[in-house]
């Protein structure tokens, strides 16, 4: 008996010791910084105020492009996006603020966009950081965003837990979520407004969106007949699970373990 119990007092001390050693594995691995995130902080222009001014004249200046009928295109730099960053969004959204988001950065490379913001609370001090891809779909107006290497610090995190707080806080900021459950995991289905009143010649249709070194580049048409003569550019998402048009009204409206594995979900 006594060597069972014994041997049972070295199985838990075991036990502990790997317990203790992985928590502080863990708690290491999300102190660490991304180097792109380090660089993207290094490289802030000093002059955001001047860099987001910028970025807004080329925002305006799209929006007057589009309001044409006929073809239009643009692009954004990624070191005016984190001057604007910088600028506006402790203002335009501070519940981010309030949950503990700070400094958030990106750097745009080719094909890919990476991003991290530090998050702080009374437990953890860390940076979460994420690479985004992007794609058009077979439905005009409808983004494919991937989302890979979700992280805090070098600690890797599972999408598929973060789904519901993602849609959620989309749609407070009228921002349409929808999700497409493939082999390769969960894939955004972002809706970009075609049809508004404040649009002088409808609808506007994205049929091109490129990651380029430093550069997010867009190009559109807008018209009558933009939707019908859709000619999406570049790499096409396929919908597996998302069923769109009128079979979205029959999807349901919760997102479960076992709904996650079948199909998509539209939550509010």
């Amino acid at each position: 008996m006594r060597h069972w119990l014994k041997q049972i007092g070295i199985l838990l001390a075991v036990v502990l010791t790997v317990s203790v050693t992985g928590a502080w594995w863990a708690l290491q691995q999300t102190k660490k910084v991304p180097e792109f995130y380090e660089r993207a902080t290094r490289n802030v222009p000093q002059d955001t105020a001047a860099q987001n001014q910028r970025l807004q004249q080329d925002v305006k200046q799209l929006q007057e492009d589009a309001a044409q009928q006929g073809s239009w295109n643009a692009a954004f730099t990624d070191s005016r996006i984190n001057a604007w960053l910088i600028q506006e969004l402790p203002n335009k959204f501070p519940q981010l603020l309030a949950k503990g988001v700070r400094d958030p950065r990106i750097v745009i490379e080719n094909d890919r966009l990476l991003l991290a913001a530090r998050y702080r609370d009374k437990r953890i001090d860390t940076v979460v950081s994420m690479e985004i891809r992007v794609e058009l779909t077979e439905e005009p107006n409808i983004l494919a965003i991937r989302v890979h290497d979700l992280r805090a610090g070098a600690l890797p995190l599972p999408l598929e837990r973060f789904l519901k707080g993602i849609t959620r806080e989309a749609a407070k900021g009228d921002v349409d979520v929808c999700w497409d459950i493939t082999d390769e995991g969960p894939v955004a289905l972002v809706t970009v407004p075609s049809e508004h009143p404040k649009f002088v010649v409808n609808p506007v249709v994205v049929e091109s969106v490129k990651l380029v070194a430093g550069r997010l580049e867009l190009s559109g048409h807008s018209g009558a007949i933009a939707q019908e003569s859709y000619q999406p550019q570049g790499p096409v998402h396929r919908f597996v699970s998302y069923r769109h048009n009128s079979k979205r009204k029959h999807q349901g409206s919760r997102i479960s373990a076992s709904s996650l594995k079948r199909i998509p979900v539209k939550l509010r």
